[in-house]
């Protein structure tokens, strides 16, 4: 009797717990990883810019803030959460080139990878693909793009994250 009534008082505190936490289930937390001040640099060592992620909205959306170096390099912000209705996440870049860059996706294997179709400078379709990877010591964030459906990928943003103390200038 003790035992039912103390798995009752556990469900029930669980029920309360992720109400008070809307996203609160594990998929929610999948890309936690990412959040975080980061450095990021080329396969050389070479800095490419800084990002911040933070966790915002509750918790449930994780909001990017990326400042390059130098103009090829750009800035923009990016948001990201999961869809619990689709069960996937969903993630938007935008930047001031006027970039809008939706993808979707979710967790496979050992990374975090997200596709998505839009429409190139030249009026072409392009297959986006963009993968996060925890490594030791960080992440490797890959970003390449395809013309003919996935065949063949041309790499549009490679670097490597480690964390730092670097405060970013919004």
């Amino acid at each position: 009797m003790l035992r039912k009534l103390l798995i009752s008082i556990a469900l029930l505190a669980a029920s309360f717990a992720q109400a008070a936490e809307p996203c609160g289930a594990p998929e929610y937390k999948q890309f936690d990883f990412w959040v975080g001040n980061w450095e990021a640099v080329d396969r050389h060592g070479k800095v490419l810019g800084h990002t911040l992620i933070e966790k915002v909205e509750q918790g449930c959306v994780l909001q990017e803030w990326w400042r390059g170096n130098g103009a090829e390099n750009g800035a923009g912000t990016s948001l990201s959460m999961y869809d619990r209705r689709h069960k996937l996440w969903r993630h938007v870049w935008t930047s001031a080139r006027g970039n809008f860059a939706p993808i979707d996706g979710g967790w496979q294997g050992d990374r975090m990878l997200m596709t998505g179709y839009w429409t190139n400078d030249k009026g072409e379709r392009e297959l986006h693909r963009t993968v996060w990877q925890p490594i030791p010591g960080g992440i490797h964030h890959l970003w390449d793009a395809s013309l003919d459906g996935g065949a063949t990928w041309t790499v549009i943003h490679e670097a490597w994250l480690r964390r730092t103390d670097k405060a970013l200038v919004k």
